[in-house]
This record gives structure tokens, sequence and C-alpha cells, in this order.
């Protein structure tokens, strides 16, 4: 399990909910269970779940994707826009559990800043009172802290530019979470290493110089595609679920890596021929020394090569 693990809370009444109820007459015990595997997927990626994902939700759950779909669309148990769906429950839930976190913050700080000024304020009366007894000594030690204070003022300066610089080509959310590009967020995964890490074993990958390639090759795909993501939670996701569904398929790491092209993307097929098979232009594919239109392709094409 990761380091952070939290719980959400289950009404003990809730199999009486008359949409459970209509979820146990049409689907069984099974569609109630993959109902609730469902929800706990929600909390773990921060309330939203893609819709075009519902394939990789139900070989992870080992059940038909059709009952994924009904338990989406069928018992009004869920809310979507026609790319992600959530539940407003579990949305709810999850503002409450980050309002406590903040306020448990906010308390803790309060706590802090009211030792500090106790103690400062212990400290000025005894220095004031050393003061009526030492005046030369308290005007010495000043100038000793003013200087010390000086000096560490230059380290502290130092050390915050060493920090600062550190690993400045990794971007960070705005406000809202939102990333400004794909670019941002390839760059993010690229260096998120504990993410990495619970992502290769999750799907099995040995060899960890595959995880990046199979990163890249996510990202490209997406530019292909024109999938675009602004959320860390919703590219890692579709990321996972992705690379997965290669593997599934007995695609490798290495086996027709795609090479970003520098050639500006347009409708029109480029004039030159492709560097290597697989490698993608906008929606043109070099295939079998040629391009292919991949707007024509049919989905099973697509998953074929890697787009889908």
């Amino acid at each position: 399990m990761s380091k952070e693990s939290y719980y959400f809370s289950h009404d003990y009444g809730s199999r009486n909910d008359p949409k459970l109820v209509k979820v146990l007459m049409k689907l069984g015990q099974e569609g109630k269970g993959v109902y609730w595997d469902i929800i706990e997927m929600l909390y773990e990626q921060g309330g939203y779940l893609m819709l075009s994902d519902c394939d990789s939700y139900a070989f992870a759950l080992r059940v038909d994707e059709a009952c994924i779909t009904k338990l989406i669309n069928d018992f009004n148990l869920f809310e979507n826009d026609g790319e992600k769906f959530w539940s407003n429950s579990v949305l709810s839930r999850l503002d409450k559990r980050d309002s406590k976190s903040q306020k448990a913050k906010e308390s803790a700080l309060k706590r802090w800043n009211k030792a500090d000024i106790n103690a400062n304020a212990s400290k000025n009366k005894a220095n004031a009172l050393r003061g009526q007894s030492e005046p030369n000594a308290i005007k010495e030690r000043k100038e000793k802290e003013k200087k010390g204070n000086i000096e560490e003022e230059d380290k502290e300066e130092k050390i915050v530019v060493v920090n600062a610089s550190s690993d400045p080509s990794v971007p960070t959310p705005d406000a809202w979470g939102n990333y400004r590009s794909m670019e941002d967020l390839e760059k993010v995964l690229l260096s998120s290493s504990e993410w990495q890490s619970a992502y290769g074993k999750s799907l099995g990958i040995e060899n960890l110089e595959d995880i990046p390639l199979w990163i890249e090759k996510f990202f490209i795909f997406c530019a292909g595609s024109g999938k675009i993501h602004e959320k860390e939670t919703e590219a890692k996701s579709h990321c996972q679920s992705w690379t997965r569904r290669q593997i599934e398929l007995g695609k490798t790491a290495n086996e027709g890596v795609i090479k970003k092209s520098t050639v500006p993307v347009g409708d029109e097929m480029p004039s030159q021929s492709g560097t290597n098979e697989g490698e993608l232009i906008g929606k043109w594919l070099w295939k079998n020394n040629g391009w292919r239109d991949t707007t024509t392709f049919t989905i099973a094409q697509k998953r074929r090569n890697g787009l889908a």
C-alpha cells in the first residue's frame, strides 16, 4: 500500500438504497460489488474516471465491460460529461476531507505562531532586565548577533537559490491543480519516481528502463490522437490504462517506438519518407513503407497500432 492511505465512510444501510436494490435485481451481487470497486477507484483518482477507459476498468475488475457501462449509465448512480464520470457523494466527501485537512493545518500553524510569540516576549523581557545591569555587555552581544544574523541570512539565501534551481524543469500546476500543457504533464510523470515505481509494479514491468519509454509513448499517442489532460491524476490514470492495453496486445516498450517529429503538422501527407516504422506526424502513420491516414482506421486498426 502507499504511504498515504485513506478510508471513506460507508453507510451501513446503503444496501436498502433504491438504486442499489435495482442494481442487485439487474446485475446481482456481482454488480453491487463492482459498484463499490468503482467508488474506491474514484477516491483513488481524486473523484473522476475516464469514460474511454471502461475496458481497462473491466479488465482490472475481471468483469464484462457491459457491467461497467450499465452501472455508469442505467441506475443514476453516476454523473458524466461525455469524457469523465463521477459520483456527487464522492466529490462531497472529498471536499469535506480536504476542508478538515486544511483546518487542521491552520490550527497547527496558529499554535506554532502563539508559541513563537510567547517565546519572543520572554526573550525581550530577559533582554530588558539584563540591559539594566549590563549595558556594555548587551551592546557587544547585539553587535555579534547582528553580524551573525547577516551571515545566517546570506547562508539561507544561498540555500534557497540551490533548492530553487535543483530541478527547475519540473512544472507546477496552477491554483486549481491544472497544468498548462501535455508537455508539462509529461515532465511531471517522468520525474515522479514514486508513482513510476507503483505504475511499474501494477503492470508487471520488470525492466525499470522500460517505464520512461512507456510514458513517452503514451504522450506521443495522446499528441497523435488529440487526447488532452489538464490534471496530473487524469494523466496518470489514462497512462496506466493505456499501457496495460498495449501490454495485453503483446507490445513492448521498445517495439515500434514512435519518434517525435519536428515537421509542422497539417492535413496534407508529409512529403518525406518516415524514419522508422510507427512514426506519427499529425494524423499520418508511417507503416509498411508508406504514410497511412489514421482517421480512416477502424477501432481494431487503431488498437493494433497503439492509437486507441
